[in-house]
């Protein structure tokens, strides 16, 4: 047969079944954007001859993209290859027609075919994907997970990171390595376990239906109490919340109960138990200050918050404290009410010194708002200066009464009122050098009171937390 320019026309080589099953590529240079890649094709085939069982390879123009490979991540279009299944080239991990591996690998990109393939395989995490022979994506073990994930709407990119990150936007679903290899375990497992469960029920047959029968006496028939069920259950958003919640409580309580037993058998995990559940609610109770230092709340809302939480109040003082009264009276009031002196707390400290403690907000301004001479020295501002003074007058009316407050309350007999420490907790520290230098001279200077910052009570925090989280054991080798 002669072709269109007069030459003889070139017949098509012929691949037998065997053939066709060793997948064959073809390698392509190609920028994305300003990036070089590497764009992997698949040879594929169509059947010539049914009765002869001769196969013809499709033009190179034919041959779909089977891989992009950066140097940052490989993206598939994982298909099926088997030339003699009658799916042979439809998407293998169904709505998820491009599949995404970042592993930030950063090499070189290769430079032939055969090179890529082998590139491929050695960058994608073990366990989780095909060959490039079988068309790549999610092995058929993980089947599960992309049926399961097909569900979210508008699905189509599945990106698989080594990162553990797991979120569902705009078509694109995210999930970490880490957490798909959790689920192949545990996919393992149930097939483990069903086999095992399986090979048991089929021996159960055999003795109950054929050795009882044989030998009644040596073989007796087994009663099952208990068959295997699987209760399957459909949740909603609000019933898994409330289901986990029940199931928190109930481990809770198990712990109560069994706390004498635990000491006993097992301390050393019982305390690791104990320092994370404090670590757990420091870590809570600074993330709550930190959104109330920003809120701008009254000084009642913050008397509140240091009496429900007297430990954070308490990081103000060098010794142990405990709190004695909230709003006490230093001085009483007249018959109308006036002349009262009323102070914010009132602590214990360890041993017989007492400590008057006054409250303003983060938002209290501590110093002037211009210099008193040049532009080095800022007086302190009338709110922090009237606190300072507030808490002096407590102080002294606290030791000319102090025989009746005694005698009112019995609990300040091993206390002196000659030991009375007086604290301000207001404001925040300046941030500008020469603003921060007038405020610690000021605050040094108050020989009698204390200035502690509410961002130094939250620095206290920080650094206790910090402290309390295990750090990671040295590498040894």
């Amino acid at each position: 047969m002669a072709n269109g320019t007069g030459g003889a026309a070139i017949a098509p080589q012929p691949f037998s079944d065997e053939d066709v099953l060793e997948a064959s590529f073809r390698l392509e240079a190609a920028t994305e954007g300003a990036e070089p890649v590497r764009k992997l094709f698949l040879r594929t085939y169509r059947l010539a001859n049914a009765q002869a069982r001769t196969w013809h390879a499709r033009p190179e123009e034919d041959w779909p993209l089977l891989a992009t490979i950066l140097p940052n991540k490989i993206i598939m279009r994982p298909i099926h290859v088997n030339p003699h299944a009658q799916r042979y080239l439809t998407p293998k991990n169904g709505c998820f027609t491009t599949v995404i591996y970042v592993d930030d690998y950063g090499d070189e990109l290769p430079g032939d075919a055969e090179a890529a393939a082998l590139r491929i395989e050695s960058r994608l995490a073990w366990g989780l994907f095909d060959s490039t022979g079988n068309g790549l994506g999610l092995n058929r073990d993980l089947d599960p997970l992309w049926q399961g994930l097909s569900r979210i709407q508008h699905a189509e990119v599945l990106v698989i990171s080594r990162h553990p990150e797991m979120h569902a936007k705009d078509g694109v679903v995210s999930i970490g390595t880490q957490e798909i290899d959790k689920l192949r375990r545990a996919f393992n497992r149930i097939t483990s376990n069903g086999r095992k469960l399986i090979r048991q029920t089929k021996q159960g047959i055999v003795h109950d239906d054929v050795l009882t029968r044989l030998d009644p006496e040596r073989f007796r028939r087994v009663v099952q109490v208990n068959p295997p069920l699987v209760e399957v259950r459909r949740e909603g958003a609000k019933q898994t919340a409330a289901r986990e919640r029940a199931e928190r409580r109930s481990n809770v309580q198990a712990v109560r109960k069994q706390l004498g037993e635990l000491v006993t058998e097992a301390p050393q995990e019982l305390m690791m138990l104990h320092a994370e559940i404090e670590r757990v609610t420091l870590a809570k109770m600074i993330v709550a200050f930190k959104a109330k230092l920003i809120s701008k709340l009254t000084e009642p809302h913050w008397q509140t918050f240091f009496e429900q939480n007297k430990f954070v109040l308490s990081l103000a003082f060098a010794r142990p404290v405990e709190l004695t009264h909230t709003q006490f009276r230093a001085k009483g009031s007249t018959l109308t009410g006036a002349g009262a002196q009323i102070g914010d707390f009132l602590f214990k400290e360890y041993g017989q010194a007492l400590a008057i403690v006054e409250i303003k907000t983060p938002e209290t301004a501590l110093l002037q708002g211009t210099a008193y001479r040049g532009q080095d020295v800022f007086g302190p501002n009338s709110e922090l200066s009237g606190a300072v003074t507030q808490v002096l007058f407590q102080q002294s009316e606290l030791r000319q009464r102090w025989v009746t407050h005694v005698h009112d309350n019995p609990a300040l007999r091993v206390s002196g009122a000659d030991v009375i420490k007086c604290v301000v907790v207001a404001g925040r520290m300046p941030t500008d050098p020469s603003k921060l230098r007038s405020f610690e001279v000021f605050r040094n200077a108050c020989k009698d009171v204390d200035i502690v910052t509410f961002d130094e009570l939250l620095a206290k925090l920080e650094f206790l937390e910090q402290h309390l989280t295990p750090q990671p054991e040295p590498d040894l080798f």
